[in-house]
């Protein structure tokens, strides 16, 4: 109705529980948490409250997407007391017959089901969500069933969801056997304001909102008459964004959100809160300081912050109370004018540098190399490191963020990343031995990795980042040769303070042509990526190092691609990895020659490989269809028109048919061939039919399918499949 009105996809605000739209709060990213840590550390039982609307089913169904097929699960949403025996329900949510069946001898099946499945490697997990509903003789049922577990071996896990009142069934006097075995239990809370905000940004962004559509005090007054409640947002908002169409407005303000409430009370069925005491949760701000997303120098004391926040909510209170004018008459008038917002909004080896003291200004190296004097950037604090250069900008944080750059070089020591780094709070180099020394010469903080790969590499820089400044909330890590453009850092730390739930971001790399570019360097430009949530970033990218650090940090077990295999990672967890339009770095181009580009596309290939054999299953899928197409292509295709031309020739030569045998085969492989020149030809109308070198580019990127196949063969078929495959900077 209003999707186009609004530049939606779709609607953004729908109340069914949709795991593709879940925001990352605070609370939701704990009880997720929770949960994983119930399933991964096989918690026997697992309990998850919360008031109506707050996310406790969404939350569930996105733990269903990420767990893999060595699940056997079955969700259970609907029991009720006197509507059937628990056993019956809990086989039929696994598919079991159970018609016609005493209790013991459900109770026998289900024992059996368990074993089986159990011999199967597979693990049995049982969702019960709404469980305030269960009796306590269902209650007295579930902890018989947890019998079961017997020893190490564990045959069932248990995951009840409910409402608070399911907190106060399991702390009755007679329940303490079955509350003694709750291995993980949490309770989810309400949004806070910020948090509301972020809310909102988080669906309209993902229906594919391209500017801003609620004001400020529109999201404030949501916020407050909601309570913080994800499912009564949802109602106002979406009952907003139909009032807003209706009157042809292109922001939602405060007096559309007036109208709805007004609406709601007096005509409609409002759907706040189960419980009258619930509010809007508030922020901590003494939380925020230790996890370092407050100003440490904040100018405002903590009650002055509580005076104003509770003068705002008697301005919101006295504004909802006023009687608003008809959503036919509304007169909105605009602050400023509408403008467009960027919604882009484990275990290495031990280093033995790692171990060292930490950084000290008093014993800090002050030697300075020649070629290393336009080096401003140290790994000191900011405000101890020396006064800038002309040819370095400095980097503007965004507002209380404090960042540290990871620069990982390969043989080229790249000064001019250096100089692009300035305003950083900490910088660490990981390269080779050679350009190490000359680094720490200059007084860069430097981790020698002459023998590591990507992951490792970057894992022990970020431990002697943590050394340095244990306080950073973000990590930049940054691929020697490029410059950071200046502002990425204001841009990147305030999109990331606002929107908690993105762990990973990168943005647009600028490519400076060079002069004597060739085909080879049009073949290996890459079609630019729309800003929004994508899958992985590149190695190029900024992290939240409190997600960082709890995923791990990078896989220093692998061969290639080991960003991407974290942001899958950082995903599975729950977390978003984003794509902005902001400018992030630039580059200069090489120009690329045969043999560059034929190792770059067998380089492709085998990180096409490691990353299908990493995670190419359901649902992330990477790099499936990449690996898929170059060895159609690259083996199977040309096989296929080799065998036919084969089988064609061989065939009119015994049926003695009066055609040439040759010329048979030849024509098959002109089919091929044909076939071949079709997809070159769909590949140049991508680029332009008409544009100059389009078909020549289209050819080459065919081409080297080819060379794509031998790097994928080379990864499963080659001896080096287990030894990393670059160096860190490559």
């Amino acid at each position: 109705m209003y999707e186009e009105f609004y530049g939606l996809t779709e609607k953004p605000f729908s109340i069914q529980p949709d795991p593709s739209f879940l925001y990352w709060g605070r609370g939701h990213r704990l009880a997720y948490a929770m949960l994983e840590y119930g399933v991964v550390n096989h918690a026997g039982i697992s309990v998850v409250t919360g008031e109506v609307g707050c996310g406790k089913t969404t939350l569930i169904h996105r733990l269903l997407d990420q767990l893999s097929d060595t699940h056997t699960i079955a969700l259970l949403s609907n029991i009720q007391p006197g509507r059937g025996d628990l056993l019956s329900w809990v086989l039929m949510g696994f598919g079991e017959p159970y018609a016609g069946k005493t209790h013991v001898e459900m109770f026998s099946q289900l024992q059996s089901f368990f074993i089986r499945e159990y011999s199967r490697n597979k693990r049995v997990i049982l969702i019960i969500d709404e469980a305030q509903n269960l009796s306590v003789d269902m209650l007295e049922e579930i902890r018989m069933l947890s019998n079961i577990n017997a020893g190490k071996d564990q045959l069932l896990q248990l995951i009840l969801v409910g409402q608070p009142q399911l907190k106060d069934l399991l702390s009755r006097p007679d329940m303490l056997q079955l509350a003694q075995r709750i291995g993980s239990d949490f309770h989810l809370t309400p949004l806070t304001r910020e948090e509301v905000h972020a809310y909102l940004e988080t669906r309209l962004s993902i229906a594919g909102a391209r500017r801003n559509i609620f004001s400020e005090g529109a999201m404030d007054l949501v916020a407050e008459q909601s309570r913080g409640v994800p499912r009564v947002i949802n109602i106002i908002a979406d009952t907003a964004l139909v009032y807003g169409f209706s009157a042809q407005e292109e922001i939602v303000d405060e007096e559309i959100i007036r109208s709805v409430i007004r609406d709601k009370h007096d005509y409609g069925v409002f759907g706040v809160p189960s419980s009258p005491d619930l509010k809007l949760a508030e922020q901590d701000e003494r939380r925020l300081q230790r996890g370092g997303f407050a100003n440490d120098e904040t100018e405002e004391t903590e009650p002055r912050i509580r005076t104003k926040a509770r003068n705002r909510g008697e301005k919101r209170r006295r504004a909802v109370n006023e009687k608003p004018r008809l959503v036919s008459n509304l007169d909105v008038r605009f602050v400023s004018e509408p403008a467009d917002f960027d919604i882009s909004a484990r275990g290495a080896a031990d280093d033995p540098e790692a171990d060292e003291a930490p950084f000290s200004k008093t014993d800090a190296p002050r030697r300075e190399a020649k070629r290393f004097q336009a080096i401003g950037a140290k790994s000191v604090p900011a405000s101890e490191a020396a006064p800038p250069v002309e040819s370095r900008p400095q980097q503007k944080l965004g507002a209380n963020a404090e960042i540290g750059v990871i620069v990982v070089c390969g043989d080229d020591d790249a000064p001019e990343t250096f100089q692009s780094i300035a305003g950083a709070r900490a910088v660490v180099a990981v390269a080779p031995a050679d350009t190490a020394k000359a680094l720490r010469e200059a007084g860069v903080e430097s981790v020698d990795l002459d023998s590591m790969g990507g992951g490792r590499a970057r894992n022990a820089g970020y431990r002697r980042l943590k050394k340095i400044a244990p306080q950073i909330q973000f990590v930049q890590f940054v691929q020697a040769g490029q410059r950071l453009k200046p502002g990425w850092f204001a841009d990147a730390s305030s999109l990331m303070m606002r929107r908690p739930e993105v762990a990973a971001l990168e943005g647009r790399v600028d490519l400076l042509p060079d002069s004597s570019r060739t085909i080879f360097n049009h073949a290996l430009e890459k079609r630019a990526a729309s800003d929004g949530e994508i899958q992985a970033t590149g190695p190029t990218a900024i992290f939240r190092t409190d997600a960082f650090e709890a995923a791990g940090g990078f896989r220093g077990d692998i061969v290639a691609d080991e960003t991407a295999d974290l942001c899958i990672r950082l995903r599975r967890r729950g977390a978003h990895v984003w794509r902005s339009e902001s400018a992030m770095a630039s580059c200069e181009e090489r120009r690329v020659s045969f043999a560059d580009w034929r190792a770059r596309a067998r380089a492709r290939g085998y990180e096409f490989a490691a990353g299908a054999a990493l995670h190419g299953g359901s649902p992330e899928r990477y790099c499936a269809s990449d690996q898929s197409r170059a060895v159609m292509w690259g083996a199977v295709f040309p096989a296929i028109v080799a065998i036919a031309a084969i089988i064609g020739g061989s065939a009119v030569a015994l049926l003695s048919i009066s055609v040439n045998p040759v010329v048979t085969a030849l024509s098959i492989i002109g089919a091929g061939a044909l076939i071949y020149a079709l997809k070159i030809a769909a590949s140049a109308a991508t680029i332009g039919l008409f544009r100059p070198r389009s078909w020549l580019i289209s050819f080459v990127r065919s081409f080297g399918h080819f060379y794509e196949c031998a790097g994928v063969a080379r990864y499963w078929f080659g001896s080096g499949k287990s030894a990393p495959s670059r160096k860190p900077g490559a």
